[in-house]
């Protein structure tokens, strides 16, 4: 009786593991640190691939850690069919934005007419590159997250932010001096026009 019991309670948790692990992803990279410019987009590509009996729909996000070099992320969901092999990897691309990281010499209300020499130091990033694996439903229906929305792998990213030199640009003050330059003008022209009339 023992010995059917103990048989009995291998069998169903056998039943309640093997659906756990019935389907996934895998990942391959061949660079782990890169060196990104900052207010630039970047793309980078990650090889996924899915050796288990069930298809699956994948989309590639940026860990925590990685978040402040992101001002917006394009990922599109890539479908990955069952029994896709790692020698059959399928490449998904997903892009981001960073936006500035360093800070500037700004003359005018932190914002404009700035100029950057790049005299701190070089920032860098560490964190890892998250392959989310989840159903067809969860991806036609928009779901980011639940119970069958899982973080399957995930590969290490060092990111060098790249600072981007520039020289104080004073494109404002010239337009502002010539629109005032023209409303002056314009209304010289129209002072004169008016006291020709009275004459």
């Amino acid at each position: 009786m023992k010995k059917f019991s103990f048989l009995l309670a291998i069998f169903c948790m056998t039943l309640l593991v093997v659906p756990l692990v019935s389907a996934g992803v895998g990942v391959k990279w061949d660079k782990e640190s890169s060196l990104v410019p900052e207010k630039t987009k970047t793309c980078m590509t990650y090889q996924v691939y899915n050796p288990w009996n069930k298809d699956s729909y994948v989309q590639i996000e940026l860990s925590e850690e990685l978040l402040p070099i992101v001002s917006s992320m394009e990922s599109q969901s890539e479908f990955i069919p069952k029994q896709t092999s790692s020698d059959q990897a399928i490449p998904v691309e997903f892009c981001f934005k960073t936006p500035v990281i360093y800070e500037e010499d700004c003359l005018l209300f932190n914002r404009f007419m700035c100029e950057q020499d790049c005299s701190e130091p070089v920032k860098i990033y560490e964190g890892e590159v998250e392959v989310k694996e989840a159903g067809s439903l969860d991806i036609l229906e928009g779901n980011t997250g639940g119970s069958s929305t899982t973080v399957s792998v995930s590969a290490p990213l060092r990111v060098r932010v790249q600072c981007l030199a520039h020289s104080r640009n004073y494109s404002l003050v010239y337009i502002t001096v010539a629109l005032i330059a023209g409303i002056l003008l314009t209304r010289n022209l129209l002072k004169r026009k008016k006291n020709k009339k009275k004459k």
